[in-house]
This record gives C-alpha cells, sequence and structure tokens, in this order.
C-alpha cells in the first residue's frame, strides 16, 4: 500500500492530472512513522511527503488531526477537500492508537460530521505483519454526530475512499 499511496504522491507532485479536483492538494513533509505493536515492539517506515487528500480518497497515520470540506450538490458528493483549520471543516479526523487489547495496540478514529448529511465510505489499510492491502468497513457517519471506529490492531496507513451521501 505504501507503494500505492508514493505513486499517487508523485504524481500529484508532477502534475500528472490537470483536473480541478487534484488543485490545492496538501502534502505531509516525509517523516518516519513509529507506532507501537505490543508492549515491546515498534513498527517503524520512513515516508516521503504523502496528500492527506487525493481525488477525493483521505490518507491517515496514527497521530493524525484534521478535517475535511465536503461539497455537497444535487444530492451527491462533488468534492473531498483537506482543511487544516478544524473550525472550518465539515467533517474532523483523529487517528490514534488505543490501550492495549491482549497485549496489542488498537486503532482509533474519531470523526466529527459538522453537517446535514449522513456520510458512506470505503476503508482500506495495511498493518505492520502484512504488505497487503486490507479492505475494512466503515459505519456510516451521521449527520451532526462525533463517531467512532476502532480496530483491535495497530495500522500503518488508514484510506478513506468513495465518500458519498446516504439516500
Amino acid at each position: 500500500m505504501s507503494l500505492v499511496f508514493a505513486a499517487v504522491a508523485g504524481a500529484a507532485e508532477r502534475g500528472a492530472s490537470k483536473s480541478t479536483n487534484d488543485a490545492g492538494v496538501v502534502f505531509r513533509k516525509p517523516f518516519t512513522l513509529r507506532i507501537r505493536v505490543d508492549q515491546e515492539h515498534y513498527y517503524e517506515e520512513k515516508k516521503d511527503k504523502i496528500p492527506y487528500v487525493y481525488r477525493g480518497d483521505v490518507y491517515l497515520f496514527i497521530g493524525d488531526r484534521f478535517g475535511l470540506k465536503i461539497d455537497v450538490a444535487d444530492g451527491a458528493v462533488r468534492a473531498v477537500r483537506y482543511e487544516r483549520d478544524l473550525s472550518k471543516a465539515d467533517l474532523t479526523l483523529e487517528f490514534s492508537e488505543g490501550a492495549p487489547v491482549n497485549g496489542k495496540y488498537t486503532s482509533i478514529l474519531k470523526m466529527q460530521n459538522r453537517t446535514k448529511y449522513t456520510f458512506l465510505m470505503d476503508g482500506a489499510m495495511t498493518v505492520p505483519d502484512r504488505k497487503d492491502i486490507l479492505e475494512t468497513s466503515i459505519n456510516p457517519v451521521n449527520a451532526a454526530l462525533l463517531h467512532y471506529e476502532a480496530w483491535p490492531h495497530p495500522i500503518v496507513q488508514l484510506a478513506l475512499s468513495h465518500i458519498r451521501l446516504q439516500k
């Protein structure tokens, strides 16, 4: 998954797409991701610059806290953009490490929906002990509510895609 995300980031940086949805892509600075696996072990990986949001897909790492502006028109999501200022966001995201369960650290995604819409989305992740991309379910994020998702294991990277309105 890291290679997929790196390729996406590289394409955005090179201007491979001139779509208006790609305008204003905001990238993280290169960093070293370090997450706890259990009481004694950590997973560490160097990351190049990766977008927070690219072509409507949202990329999250443990420790992220940012918002999304979601443009809705004619009953559909038209665009999803990164919003640094949480007070201006339609949907805020906070991805954190949770307390250990059976000795293994967990992952928690907290979302605050500040709109009148209920959003559906798809999820995918990578985890420390596997190289493949794993799909995950994300429950509907109800209008004007705080929403939590939790996984019983550490997550290297979480991606949210196909953000849409519940009909």
